[in-house]
């Protein structure tokens, strides 16, 4: 049975990057294409979780609630889509 592009993703961040050249090279080409969007769409919304969780159960401060969470998960997810992938616009519904 084949794995599912979220399965294959999964596998990948479980490698140790010294097998990263070996284990990529071994996959087709569109199956990388669909990958790396993938784990595109895991890096912002991991990111934009984290932020949420911040702010809501963070240490320091305590709950800053859920809007101010909203604002800062956006924030977050925008920066990784824009500024480390160079994608030149952001939507989250």
């Amino acid at each position: 049975m084949k794995k599912s592009i979220e399965e294959m993703a999964q596998d990948l961040m479980n490698l140790a990057p010294k097998d990263w050249e070996k284990t990529i090279d071994a996959i087709p080409e569109k199956e990388r294409d669909s990958l790396r969007r993938e784990l595109e769409g895991i890096s912002e919304r991991s990111g934009a979780l984290s932020g949420y969780l911040e702010e809501r159960h963070g240490s320091g401060c305590g709950d800053q609630g859920h809007e101010k969470a909203m604002k800062k998960a956006m924030r977050n997810g925008k920066m990784i889509w824009m500024k480390v992938f160079g994608f030149n616009g952001y939507w989250r519904s």
